[in-house]
């Protein structure tokens, strides 16, 4: 359960600069390859640029409007990372314990996803984030991946054993639970296991809150890679449904625009699905993509992978 009082953040500190403020570099990879009419307008003349190359693994990426900050976190350097409007690029969090998906609450305070400590944190972006839930009814959380906040404040998150198993990515251990599944934080504080999947990745809401959908990326044949709908009614997840695939490698992260356009990672970049689950266009990336988000007016989208960070512009 999340406590009630949770303790007060750490000091602000004075974060380290990694990059000065600069323009984008160019990125050598082919314009997006566009498989419906629909993408054409948004994707005519979009192209990849490189804001930040010098990450070791790059995922959670969360558009932060207070700060004009694009957060995202190198899982395996044990930072996290914020890309500022003009080019700079600044240590946020340091030594930490393996943070992996990132969002922001309504509030401006920043949400965190730990595989090290299993648990659910937050953080003023400076200093140390302090865990808010490390237990769902009575076992400890697994190592909790990606997480989004929803309008009512409520936090989702996916809670597969990766970090469990992957000494790069995590502390080893075993899953008190014997689960994996979507875990919800409500307004009441409780931690609740909403629906089990094998090994549950990405997390978003379609523009209507009424479609939850969540990858879901399992390594050892327990089920099908491939990103699920839900029908989500204000208590409960309903109608699972397989809703697309990708092509090359897995749906690691993804995003929902205002139009209702899932745009997923994969192998090859970025893939474009609209809310029928027709395959719309795919973005290119130098290599596999394992994340991404938008800002907020969406002109620009986010792509994380690898030892970089990558922006498109678009119309």
């Amino acid at each position: 359960m999340m406590q009630a009082q949770t303790p007060p953040l750490a000091p602000l500190l004075i974060p380290a600069r990694l990059r000065q403020p600069g323009s984008p570099e160019p990125t050598r990879v082919t314009p997006p390859q566009i498989h419906h009419a629909d993408a054409h307008v948004v994707l005519g003349n979009a192209r990849l640029v490189t804001l930040y190359d010098q990450a070791s693994w790059s995922e959670g990426p969360t558009w932060w409007e207070r700060e004009r900050t694009l957060v995202w976190s190198d899982i395996v350097g044990r930072r996290v990372l914020g890309w500022r409007d003009d080019g700079a690029v600044d240590v946020l969090l340091d030594a930490t314990p393996f943070i992996n998906g990132n969002a922001v609450l309504p509030n401006g305070t920043m949400v965190h996803c730990e595989h090290g400590r299993r648990a659910i944190s937050r953080s003023d972006g400076k200093g140390v984030a302090t865990p808010i839930a490390s237990v769902a009814e009575g076992s400890r959380l697994n190592a909790p991946n990606d997480l989004i906040v929803a309008p009512d404040g409520a936090i989702w998150f996916s809670d597969p054993t990766f970090g469990l198993e992957n000494p790069r990515q995590g502390v080893p251990g075993h899953s008190e639970s014997g689960r994996t599944a979507i875990c919800r934080i409500g307004n009441d504080g409780m931690v609740r296991r909403m629906i089990d999947m094998a090994q549950p990745n990405g997390l978003a809401f379609s523009p209507d809150q009424r479609t939850l959908y969540a990858s879901q990326t399992p390594e050892h044949g327990e089920g099908e890679v491939a990103i699920y709908a839900f029908d989500w009614d204000g208590t409960t997840l309903s109608n699972r449904r397989r809703f697309a695939t990708v092509a090359e490698g897995v749906p690691d992260g993804f995003t929902v625009d205002r139009r209702g356009w899932l745009w997923s990672s994969s192998a090859k970049g970025v893939e474009i699905f609209d809310p029928a689950g027709t395959h719309l266009a795919t973005v290119p990336t130098p290599e596999t993509c394992s994340n991404c988000t938008f800002d907020n007016r969406e002109t620009r989208l986010f792509v994380t992978g690898g030892a970089h960070l990558w922006m498109l512009s678009l119309t």
